[in-house]
């Protein structure tokens, strides 16, 4: 009886949003009240409270009094880079789940004690990539295959501001890193998604600005990745000052080709025989819809919980690596020329 279904329907979860006042965070709002009820939301900056007002749910300043006022099953987070960990720790903590923005940490430490922190407190943090819900990479990734054994990819991903980074992103200690962090996380959950991690990667970063400079947020990274045992390597180019916004994925394998930007993604042979195309038009927003549904709906499936924090923590630690040897080596050319 359709009396009986409705009665034994999941309710919608509580979710207590964390920085909803920003651009992404204003992006997901609507998305979620769609699929779960908003009890509250968690932004100092002005404008915050009546935007709340607006959408209809109480407002707070601090995390803390929201933890000690309202009662949520799972807590949607889009803060700046540096505010992430601390703000998951104490959603942990309080024992509720976490579903932020990209990256799942800037560490590979944090990282690592995110891990522990969720499997101890039995709870989920996943992260906001859209491409997983983008039914191109999705189509190149059931075909991935296809092309037989993979030896080399090129994946760029460019903006074409006309401006120095502005806001919180132009700030070291809330960026907490430039392009490479912020642009290439999601390129490198892609490809963590399809490939290993890779054992070698040398890194080039450049600055349009001196001001970016002289903060150390590179506004160009130029990676090299190679994977010896297989034979497999690749190259990625992320920028933010380009001379026109695109993304394009190319994987070569020894018995084709995948092709793959967010519009569409292309299969082709050896030799350029297009094999089959799968072109999507939907609008951002439907992946948008697809993956904070998909999140919502398996906050307590402890095998995608593990599966997803086991490839996060892979790209973190791609990310944190590559960072690390960055600094190592300006700290030996600093000696040499001291």
């Amino acid at each position: 009886m359709p009396g009986d279904r409705l009665k034994n329907a999941s309710p919608r979860p509580r979710v207590l949003v964390v920085g909803f006042a920003g651009h992404q965070g204003m992006e997901y709002l609507p998305v979620v009240q769609e699929n779960a009820e908003v009890v509250g939301g968690v932004d100092p900056a002005p404008g915050a409270a009546s935007l709340a007002d607006t959408w209809g749910f109480p407002h707070y300043d601090v995390l803390g009094e929201a933890l000690e006022k309202v009662e949520f099953d799972a807590a949607v987070v889009t803060v700046p880079h540096s505010e992430h960990f601390p703000i998951c720790v104490k959603l942990l903590a309080h024992g509720r789940h976490v579903i932020k923005e990209k990256p799942f940490a800037v560490t590979e430490p944090e990282a690592r004690q995110l891990v522990h922190l969720a499997q101890r407190a039995d709870r989920s943090v996943f992260t906001l990539l859209q491409r997983n819900f983008n039914p191109a990479f999705q189509f190149a990734q059931e075909n991935l295959a296809r092309i037989g054994r993979p030896y080399w990819f090129s994946y760029d991903y460019h903006f074409n501001l006309a401006h120095p980074t502005t806001g919180w992103r132009a700030s070291r200690e809330q960026a907490m890193g430039g392009v490479l962090l912020d642009m290439g996380y999601h390129l490198i959950d892609v490809l963590c998604g399809m490939f290993p991690e890779p054992p070698r990667v040398h890194s080039a970063f450049v600055h349009q600005y001196q001001e970016m400079r002289d903060r150390r947020l590179e506004d160009l990274v130029s990676l090299m990745c190679s994977y010896p045992s297989t034979g497999l390597a690749g190259s990625l180019r992320i920028s933010r000052h380009s001379h026109e916004k695109i993304e394009h994925l190319c994987v070569l394998g020894t018995e084709g080709a995948l092709n793959v930007a967010p519009g569409g993604a292309t299969l082709h042979a050896v030799g350029g025989l297009l094999l089959e195309r799968h072109t999507w038009e939907g609008p951002k927003t439907d992946a948008v819809r697809s993956m904070i549904a998909h999140h919502l709906g398996h906050l307590d499936d402890r095998y995608y919980r593990q599966d997803h924090l086991q490839r996060q923590l892979a790209a973190v630690r791609t990310i944190d690596g590559i960072y690390r040897e960055r600094t190592r080596e300006q700290n030996e050319l600093a000696d040499r020329c001291a």
